[in-house]
């Protein structure tokens, strides 16, 4: 039975009509229009360190640090949501900080440019160079994190360690988007969208035409779902079942278990998309099997207690709603998380 805690955040949410910009073409246009352009995001946050990544072509992005790697720990990198359309938020912060809080890693949070600045084969060249570069300033192992679009990312990511000889340790892919044709025929048949208070597949398809761009949406540099898995590290898959990628979430279980990656996948019963960033006792749960599967094999693991601050951020007791937090940080970027 879902906690009185997410069901409270899904009132919100509806409440807040946070998925009404998603149910078409035209309220997504409407959206992704009055957003401002990339990049826009500027943080002052306690405790983070702000970086610049350069790539060999010269584009630049803004990378943000929490916590200090020491010897031979390693760094885990996490490629937050925001369907390609938001900078980091709020949540995100939140939640990197409650993975370094788990771990006892370093984590770093890449600021990636958005669309309509970028799509597909641009956003994983630059983000490929950057997963090298990570790796090669690392003593310690490498592990990938992502959410949503964000999972996709790390997917993709994982797969140019394969490419480069830089393997990662693992990778952790939440609630994840790997195909942007968002039109899986059980999503109608397990009325999913009716269950989802945070996505909706009209505006997401629409998103995804514009990221895949000229190759289309099965490129595997848009929807990994299509491309190869083999040699990938060891990686968990957790995805609720009021979300409506889960269809895809399962299909791609089936081809990580027949390409033989070593696979752990969970549903979580009546959760959202993005469950494990909120302030919910199946988020603890969700977390918790995150630091296991991180730190698999470690001998000495960091003590834990969720993070109170982090929680309280990304619970939103602000006036700009659920997902914005209500902190300075979320004015700057407008608000918003998708």
């Amino acid at each position: 039975m879902p906690s009185v805690e997410s069901v409270e955040i899904k009132r919100r949410l509806l409440q807040e009509g946070f998925h009404a910009k998603w149910q078409s073409a035209e309220t997504i246009r409407d959206y992704v229009q009055s957003l401002p352009p990339y990049p826009a995001l500027k943080v002052r946050r306690k405790d983070w360190q702000t970086e610049s990544y350069e790539a060999p072509d010269g584009e630049q992005m803004a990378v943000y640090r929490y916590g200090e790697e020491s010897a031979h720990s390693g760094v885990l990198v996490y490629y937050h949501g925001g369907a390609y359309i938001e900078e980091i938020l709020p949540p995100h912060f939140a939640f990197a900080e409650a993975l370094h809080a788990l771990t006892g890693l370093a984590v770093v949070v890449p600021n990636y440019p958005t669309v309509p600045a970028t799509t597909a084969a641009p956003l994983n060249r630059l983000l490929a160079g950057y997963y090298d570069f990570v790796h090669s300033q690392t003593n310690g192992p490498v592990h990938l994190i992502g959410d949503s679009a964000g999972a996709a990312l790390a997917l993709n990511a994982a797969k140019r360690g394969i490419e480069s000889g830089r393997e990662a340790a693992s990778l952790t892919l939440l609630s994840p988007w790997v195909d942007v044709a968002t039109n899986n025929p059980q999503i109608q048949a397990e009325r999913l969208a009716e269950a989802d208070v945070f996505l909706q597949p009209p505006g997401l398809a629409e998103v995804g035409r514009w990221f895949a761009g000229e190759p289309g949406v099965r490129d595997p540099l848009a929807s990994p779902l299509f491309g190869p898995f083999a040699g990938l590290p060891r990686t968990l898959v957790l995805i609720g079942t009021a979300d409506c990628l889960l269809p895809d979430a399962r299909l791609l279980r089936e081809k990580l278990e027949q390409e033989h990656v070593a696979l752990r996948y969970a549903e979580f019963s009546d959760m959202m998309h993005a469950w494990p960033l909120f302030p919910m006792p199946e988020a603890m749960e969700a977390r918790q099997m995150i630091r296991d599967f991180i730190l698999e094999g470690t001998v000495e693991k960091p003590a834990y207690e969720e993070p109170q601050g982090a929680e309280a951020r990304s619970a939103g007791d602000g006036d700009e709603g659920l997902l914005a937090a209500g902190s300075d940080e979320s004015k700057d970027n407008g608000g918003r998380l998708s």
